[in-house]
């Protein structure tokens, strides 16, 4: 997406922030827009046929409405919006910056684990914990399974990533005996 498009995806999420901080609920407009991007960064045809510029924009709004029944109003008058004006591609862009605007609001950092197995609640809480006292947040942590690790995990939050990796280790003690050897054979010469 380009930086304008992700700027006109940030406005879009502030604005809905605004809107369900003062009257509404946060929490559900953020499941609501991630169920809904989810969806549409699924559905080839249906991304496709709500930014086509031949299909009519009575005919795109009557789909959304259809797909959409029975979400809120301010969702509902979201979608609309975007139909209206031809910004349906902008919706998955909107609901991380709505995330983004919403964690920071709460003091929260989202962070993603990838293990080799499955964290335990009692394994996931504590990684949770830990990572809120590197951050001094409340961390909301997602756990993916990668059996590629072999062991440990791999964390990415707020744009950093941890790799405490049995496969990261491996491969920064392959890089240091390589310098080492190179080191030596450098120093032999002289």
């Amino acid at each position: 997406m380009k930086p304008r498009s992700r700027g006109v995806a940030r406005r879009y999420a502030k604005a809905l922030l605004e809107l369900t901080l003062t009257a509404g609920d946060p929490a559900a407009l953020g499941r609501d827009l991630a169920s809904a991007a989810e969806l549409l960064e699924a559905q080839d045809e249906l991304r496709r046929m709500l930014a086509h510029p031949a299909v009519p924009a009575e005919r795109k709004r009557a789909i959304a409405a259809a797909i959409f029944k029975g979400a809120p109003a301010l969702f509902s008058r979201l979608m609309q919006l975007l139909v209206e004006r031809e910004r349906t591609q902008l919706l998955p862009d909107i609901a991380r910056a709505y995330a983004t605007l919403w964690n920071a609001h709460r003091q929260v950092a989202a962070a993603r684990a990838v293990t080799a197995v499955p964290l335990s609640a009692d394994q996931a809480a504590a990684l949770a914990a830990a990572l809120g006292r590197v951050s001094g947040k409340t961390v909301e942590l997602e756990n993916t399974v990668d059996p590629d690790l072999l062991g440990g995990a791999l964390v990415e939050m707020e744009g950093r990533t941890f790799d405490g990796t049995v496969r990261g280790r491996l491969s920064s003690l392959r890089h240091r005996l390589i310098e080492g050897t190179q080191t030596q054979s450098t120093g032999a010469r002289t």
